[in-house]
């Protein structure tokens, strides 16, 4: 942690635990709820700090959704990393996707609510660049041949995309069988009959 004389953070150490406390106050309240001098205190700094770092409560909210959508496509490519065909990647992304789930908990409840939310021109691009760049890493493991015949990448990705987002709402809630240990096992065989084609 750098900090300059006096003990004082410098500007992008203090951006940027502004940015890691901000996640799970507004994964828990969502944008519209989470107010600027609960997001300031959760962060240890005045208002005006925070109003120094982030034109205001919007544009933090769209760092923090920018960040946690980064994390969540670098966990996904790390997931298919090493997996040479599409059978491969979507087996790698169903093994992964439980401990992911634990480990980007709020970063999956900040994307979930969001999707749900109506907010503003502002906040709704912001969902949509987050959604594009998780899009886009599921759209190039869909990508070079194997899917079943008039399955598009895009359509798959967005099928998983809509599947993994499930999965993260319900999870938690200990609703029905995803809470189960062979439900990773059963997922990822309708997941496979879903994209690819029957063998012969």
């Amino acid at each position: 942690m750098v900090k300059h004389r006096g003990g004082r953070l410098d500007a992008a150490t203090r951006r940027r635990r502004i940015l890691d406390s901000a996640l799970p106050v507004f994964a828990r309240f969502g944008a519209a709820a989470a107010g600027t001098r609960q997001l300031a205190a959760a962060a240890g700094v005045s208002e005006p700090i925070l109003y120094r770092h982030f034109r205001g409560k919007d544009a933090l909210f769209a760092a923090v959704l920018a960040a946690a959508a980064a994390r969540l496509a670098a966990a996904l490519e790390q997931a298919m990393a090493g997996a040479s065909s599409v059978r491969a990647r979507l087996l790698a992304l169903a093994a992964a996707l439980p401990p992911l789930i634990e480990r980007h908990a709020d970063d999956l409840r900040l994307l979930c609510g969001a999707a749900a939310a109506r907010g503003d021109r502002t906040t709704a691009r912001a969902v949509q660049r987050a959604f594009a760049r998780i899009g886009a890493v599921l759209v190039r493991g869909c990508r070079g041949g194997g899917l079943r015949a008039g399955v598009a990448p895009r359509a798959a990705a967005a099928f998983l995309l809509e599947l993994g987002l499930g999965a993260a709402l319900l999870r938690p809630a200990g609703a029905l069988a995803v809470v189960h240990a062979g439900y990773g096992r059963s997922a990822a065989a309708m997941l496979l009959s879903a994209l690819l084609p029957a063998p012969r």
